[in-house]
């Protein structure tokens, strides 16, 4: 294959065809035998690109125009579309990306498992906008003070923003007061390492307003009536310290400065959602996600459940109803005490949360349980450690069910999960409109 640097230069302009897109969405034409990818541009479109980047495999274009436009573009409909790095496929038409996501989830296992599994269609989103009940708004020094947004793409400068269709609308209608609130406290500047304040953390938990500020020292006195000063009207109001030079959104210390803490709805059960606790984003396709999930339990009728990663006891509280016994896992602590206080509030006398690494504490688990065990992986997006691999390879476990919000590492996992063979594999779409992917994946051992 030619080296990119042979075909294109930087600055170079080109027009050319698209043949596919990307896993990030980007359209990939071509340059002679050179991959040329453009974020915007769509299969079998006609475009005009500027390059903007040349490596030796690849060159990477800037969209500057659309000749031959195709079928399933769409007005993406927010005037941040190709400026921040959240909705980078809102151009595509819907149905198109549920397929798009498909592909992606079939090409991860063919690639990188060597499974030719035949992946369900796409689980759609019952809602494209207004759909995600999380925000989490980056605050950044500007050349005239903060600046509150989103990071653009593949990037950490912020794009500033006042509004997100994808959020619901007790989280939108937050945006331009946290922009208000941010002028009181100095941002943080990244590459210094200096300033106060980090970042904002909204979530919508049934219409009632989660809202953690995040900042490098501990601002809890007067945080209430700046809060209430901006125009929020916070039903819990958090402080999270983080004076780390990482990438992490929160640090280790949280404090509730105001309001108490709101009784979560799901799927029948009531719980405390945590600053540092997991909850899916969007309400609606993690009800069919877990009822997917509660569906193959109730079939395969085992006497026990181990639910590794287990947040904040919400799916092990669920499969309670379906288990003679389930025990949870996780290594948050708030997440254990949320979890143990749901099963408590609940009546649940048959599920219990282990507090641990699923590393340290699933091998012992797993060794102790019967043959008709189900084991319920659901990692962070970097996939399961090689531990628990081992682990299950090694048990009696008769099935797993793997819910992944990552394509590659699931595909990875499945191909050293060498004691087990998969039965199902379908996508869920818990991200609209992005590149993001959920996949629930149902294993039998071989």
């Amino acid at each position: 294959m030619p080296s990119a640097l042979d075909e294109l230069q930087k600055n170079d302009d080109i027009d050319t065809s698209v043949e596919t897109l990307g896993y990030r969405g980007e359209g990939v034409a071509r340059v002679g035998r050179v991959p040329v990818f453009v974020q915007g541009a769509l299969p079998g479109e006609r475009i005009r690109a500027h390059i903007i980047l040349v490596k030796k495999d690849y060159a990477v274009g800037k969209l500057t125009d659309v000749s031959s436009p195709s079928p399933d573009r769409v007005d993406p409909g927010c005037p941040y579309f190709g400026k921040c790095g959240g909705c980078n496929i809102r151009h595509l038409a819907y149905p198109a990306q549920l397929e798009f996501k498909r592909g992606i989830v079939r090409d991860a296992l063919r690639k990188i498992a060597h499974i030719d599994a035949d992946v369900a269609e796409c689980v759609p989103s019952p809602d494209t906008s207004g759909c995600r009940n999380k925000l989490s708004l980056p605050v950044r020094a500007g050349e005239r003070g903060a600046k509150v947004g989103l990071f653009a793409y593949n990037s950490h400068r912020v794009v500033e923003i006042e509004d997100c269709p994808l959020q619901t609308p007790a989280v939108r209608r937050t945006i331009p007061a946290l922009r208000r609130l941010a002028e009181r406290y100095a941002p943080y500047d990244e590459e210094k390492g200096r300033g106060v304040l980090r970042h904002f953390v909204a979530r919508d938990l049934n219409g009632k307003l989660s809202l953690t500020v995040v900042a490098t020292s501990d601002i809890s006195e007067g945080l209430a009536d700046a809060v209430a000063a901006a125009g929020i009207k916070a039903d819990e109001l958090w402080l999270n310290v983080n004076r780390s030079r990482t990438n992490a959104i929160l640090g280790d210390k949280t404090v509730l400065v105001a309001g108490k803490p709101v009784l979560y709805e799901f799927m029948g059960l009531h719980t405390h959602v945590h600053p540092r606790g997991f909850l899916q984003v969007n309400g609606p396709v993690a009800e069919k996600l877990y009822g997917a999930v509660l569906d193959v339990a109730a079939r395969l009728s085992p006497a026990a459940v181990i639910d590794a990663y287990s947040g904040g006891g919400l799916l092990t509280a669920l499969l309670a109803r379906v288990a003679r016994e389930v025990t949870g896992i996780e290594i948050e602590r708030a997440a254990v005490d949320s979890a143990n206080e749901l099963f408590a509030r609940e009546g649940i006398s048959n599920a219990r949360t282990v507090a641990g690494d699923c590393a340290d504490v699933l091998p012992g688990l797993v060794a102790d349980s019967d043959a008709d065990a189900l084991v319920v992986l659901d990692p962070p997006r970097s996939g399961c450690s090689p531990e628990v691999i081992a682990a299950l390879n090694d048990s009696r476990a008769a099935h797993v069910v793997y819910v992944s919000c990552d394509p590659s590492t699931l595909s990875r996992d499945l191909s050293l999960l060498t004691a087990y063979r998969p039965l199902s594999v379908t996508p869920f779409d818990m991200f609209p409109n992005t590149c993001h992917i959920e996949t629930f994946a149902v294993l039998e051992r071989k």
